[in-house]
């Protein structure tokens, strides 16, 4: 009531004392457009606005006056709806940003389509429907829906007290925090208790409805409908600077959008919204739509299962980044085919405060960290203690920022799968804090021709692609098995010690098993392998390891804590310049080069389908261990997929040598029992390699059909005996165009009859 009280004494003071202007897109009135009307206005004016879509970014520019629709003075409901201002994805629909006072009043439109606008030197878009800053005004009658921002996808408000009566806030989505509300700098929000609110299915990285900053005072929310009845952390943040979490936003909540369901849903790029989504019949559309649906519960884990498709904002209305829920894992249908593409916007994934989740079967492309935390991933269990992150069967291309692709901070990390090439930015930072005996555990990785930009940013530091702690001071468990990592390039000149592959901070105990590390090359000193200053109490242990040709070399050591040493052992490995080409700055640090280790040419086979494998003659070939430390136990394949021990003993490296198939011990050719086809890498850019498994002979058909199933490239069409078979499609149709990027298929025929098919994905 008192809200409606200051409502009216400020409408008849103004109407009192002012001058009304009337805006008619049909010329009729004063002006065509709101923004000359505000204008010419001055304090205490009225800006009365006919209905009619207002293709304008308004801002009151410092004028503490009323601009509203018709409902001012019919008290129509309608006059808000048909009184349209949008923003045309080219700012804010509105800005109050110039000290406006507690007289300043907007009210009675539908605010839409607005895109944020920047206040400072950062150009961080804020607001896409209102924008608000140092300012006092009453929102009344309007409905805010579809806008989209930096931060405060409705509404953004900083050092500012606003007034919020009878006010819809729908449906708008911030890249990263307030999806509905964002709340900064001492600013205080005042919901009318009579004339209720709505605010529900807004979406963000954080705070999906609201987020409030620590230096906010708390906050009463009276609304006549929210998402759900009984909202966490997910739709409203309100946390100190460290991420604790103030608990200090009270709710009043007539009615809820949503019931949460507790059990899994299904997501298909052809589902719908209103179906319940819970089988693969009744599959919703959205990702994001199923994360707000899903009940986040400890007791009883659930899983949104995501089927083969595109899934991106102009695609299919997807929202990004995805923003985790505890206990709630994603999976898609298959690795290759389940793709999410951020369409070098913003990043894919955040996660924060409750996690304990998988994410599995999943592409993820074109994510965008300038200005985030990651290109890809930033999830964080900061303060807690315990928390997990599994990631199985993964790829990450085409990715882009200062950052790096994944930022895991703080919790257990388990990786199996996964494959992170020809992204602008560097692969992963796990930091060490709070977790009295944090474990990461990689398994299977390929991390391949990713470099940071050129020129880099000035402040960033220099990145390696992985690095491990640098921050924290508990010690961190990690162990690496069949990882390649080749090909990276840093270009961060500033820093006089740098690192291409892999960066090692304080109490870090490393263990790297058959892993190849080669021609990776970085500015100035470093190594593919650097212990930083800080890498005190570090202790690295590799084996069956090679690490050859990186530039500017191997193995950096310059941890400068005497009373805190590192130390290296090495065995059974082969190092690019043998033990006196480790550069180990300080005599404390240790090196311990033990038995088996070499310095030679590994003999990788460049021109094969895994150009690091290694060829026959390798001296990499048996020269492994298999005496590892105490748990840890080596897969069962190779990174090919190949047993991972062929013949007498191991091999170094991440690729075990499988004999030679043309061995004059073996004249017989091994005819395959199955005719399959298969093709690596995939997704692809710009060749694949398609490899046939005849098990009959006879008139052979290869050919590439497109998702709408027309033939775009015959490979093969010839008689052929049975065998295995190797062809390069370098991604052009039968004119020798290149292709679009996409699902394509690759359908093998033998006399007539077709025998097997494979999806493969072209990604530029």
């Amino acid at each position: 009531m008192k809200f409606f009280i200051l409502f009216v004494l400020i409408c008849v003071n103004s109407w009192l004392h002012s001058t009304t202007y009337h805006i008619k897109q049909d010329g009729t009135g004063n002006f065509t457009t709101i923004q000359e009307g505000i204008i010419a206005a001055t304090d205490s004016d009225t800006v009365l606005v006919y209905t009619g879509t207002f293709y304008e970014n308004i801002d009151f520019s410092g004028k503490n006056i009323i601009c509203a629709s018709l409902y001012l003075t019919t008290g129509n409901e309608e006059y808000m709806y048909n009184t349209i201002i949008d923003g045309s994805q080219t700012g804010s629909c509105v800005r109050i940003m110039s000290e406006e006072d507690s007289t300043t009043v907007l009210c009675g439109f539908t605010l839409t389509n607005g895109s944020g606008s920047s206040y400072s030197t950062t150009n961080t878009l804020r607001g896409g429907g209102i924008l608000i800053k140092d300012s006092q005004p009453m929102i009344r009658k309007c409905l805010i829906k579809n806008n989209y921002a930096k931060a405060g996808g409705g509404i953004f408000c900083l050092n500012s007290q606003i007034t919020l009566a009878g006010v819809s806030i729908i449906n708008n989505h911030s890249y990263a925090s307030g999806g509905g509300i964002f709340m900064g700098n001492y600013s205080e929000i005042l919901f009318d208790n009579e004339m209720l609110c709505n605010i529900y299915l807004n979406y963000a990285s954080g705070g999906c409805e609201i987020a409030k900053t620590w230096n906010c005072p708390p906050l009463e929310v009276f609304v006549d409908t929210f998402t759900v009845m009984e909202p966490d952390d997910y739709f409203i943040v309100s946390a100190t600077s460290t991420g604790i979490p103030l608990n200090d936003v009270t709710l009043y909540i007539q009615n809820a959008k949503l019931e949460p369901i507790n059990a899994d849903l299904y997501v298909s790029t052809d589902g719908n919204n209103n179906n319940n989504g819970l089988s693969e019949d009744e599959p919703l559309a959205n990702i994001n739509y199923a994360l707000s649906l899903v009940k986040s519960d400890s007791l009883h884990h659930n899983t949104i299962h995501i089927a083969d498709g595109l899934y991106s904002n102009s695609m299919n209305n997807q929202k990004f980044p995805l923003c985790m829920r505890g206990y709630v894992s994603l999976i898609g249908e298959s690795m290759v085919n389940t793709i999410l593409d951020a369409e070098e916007i913003c990043m894919l994934i955040t996660g924060y405060r409750k996690l304990d989740y998988l994410i599995k079967n999943i592409s993820f492309i074109n994510g965008n960290g300038n200005g985030f935390f990651a290109s890809c991933m930033y999830i964080t269990a900061y303060p807690q203690q315990g928390k997990f992150v599994n990631l199985e069967n993964i790829t990450i291309t085409e990715c882009q920022g200062y950052n790096r692709n994944l930022d895991l901070i703080y919790m257990n990390l388990d990786i199996l799968n996964f494959f992170s090439h020809s992204n602008y930015c560097t692969c992963l930072h796990s930091l060490n804090s709070f977790q009295p005996e944090q474990e990461v555990i990689i398994e299977n990785a390929y991390i391949h021709n990713n470099q940071q930009y050129d020129p880099p940013d000035p402040g960033s530091d220099a990145r390696p692609q992985l690095s491990f702690g640098m921050l924290g001071t508990e010690p961190m468990n990690v162990t690496i098995t069949n990882m390649e990592l080749t090909e990276n390039i840093q270009y961060q000149s500033d820093w006089p010690e740098n690192s291409s592959g892999i960066g090692i901070g304080d109490n870090i105990n490393l263990n790297l098993v058959n892993c190849t590390i080669g021609n990776n090359s970085s500015p100035g000193n470093g190594g593919a392998i650097r212990i930083g200053p800080d890498g005190q109490n570090t202790i690295v242990n590799i084996y069956n390891s090679i690490l050859y040709g990186d530039n500017p070399g191997e193995i950096y050591i310059d941890n400068d804590h005497s009373t805190n040493p590192t130390t290296i052992n090495i065995h059974h490995s082969l190092i690019d310049g043998g033990y006196e080409g480790i550069e180990n700055v300080y005599s404390w640090n240790i090196v311990n080069w033990m038995e088996g280790n070499l310095d030679e040419n590994p003999m990788f086979d460049s021109l094969g389908t895994y150009p690091f494998a290694l060829l026959e003659n390798s001296p990499c070939i048996d020269a492994g261990t298999l005496d590892l430390p105490p748990g840890i136990e080596l897969p069962e394949f190779d990174l090919a997929g190949n047993p991972r021990i062929y013949g007498d003993a191991i091999d170094m490296g991440a690729y075990e040598f499988q004999g030679d198939p043309q061995s004059n011990d073996e004249n017989e050719i091994v005819i395959p029992k199955i005719t399959q086809i298969s093709n690596y890498p995939n997704p692809f850019n710009p060749t694949t390699t398609i490899k046939l498994n005849l098990a009959e002979s006879g008139k052979i058909e290869l050919v590439i059909y497109n998702i709408k199933g027309q033939k775009v490239k015959t490979l093969l069409d010839a008689y052929s005996s049975k065998g295995h078979f190797e062809l390069i499609w370098r991604g052009v149709d039968d004119n020798k165009k290149k292709v679009a990027s996409g699902n394509y298929f690759i359908k093998l025929k033998v006399n007539g009859e077709e025998r097997a098919v494979s999806k493969c994905v072209l990604l530029k």
